[in-house]
């Protein structure tokens, strides 16, 4: 992933197959201790995403990864990852990689109106004339 060490990055983990061994992870319900387990388990999925940044020098790592794994015997475990991640064969991640940029300064309030290349569904209709151009006037203005 050396990519995503060319500047500050957003990396996202679209998907992941594979088999990995010895896995350390979170489990919230032990008062955030980890479970390591060893053997190979099937990546059933693998999510998750995180920001790379540098400051002063100093580059740092915030997010982190979920994961579901099957064992040979079919039993399903899945937490935070709290360690590596070891491929014990051919592993392969899809990631989406994001150049995080600075927010800009607003200039000016956002328009309430979209653009008119937009369409705007489920936008609130606030006059009766709206809702009554939508029907034909034959239909509208029959009495039965």
């Amino acid at each position: 992933m050396t990519f995503s060490q060319q500047g500050p990055r957003a990396v996202c983990i679209l998907s992941a197959t594979g088999v990995v061994c010895n896995v350390t992870l979170r489990q919230p319900s032990m008062g955030g201790g980890t479970v390591t387990y060893e053997g190979r388990f099937g990546i059933i999925s693998l999510s998750g995403s995180f920001l790379l940044s540098e400051s002063n020098g100093s580059r740092s790592r915030t997010g982190g990864l979920s994961v579901s794994l099957a064992g040979p015997d079919g039993r399903v475990l899945g937490g935070g990852v709290a360690g590596m991640l070891m491929a014990a064969t051919p592993v392969q991640v899809v990631v989406g990689s994001f150049i995080a940029e600075k927010e800009k300064p607003k200039s000016k309030a956002p328009s309430l109106t979209p653009p008119p290349n937009m369409l705007n569904f489920g936008a609130p209709v606030t006059e009766a004339s709206s809702v009554i151009n939508l029907y034909s006037k034959k239909s509208v203005n029959n009495k039965h």
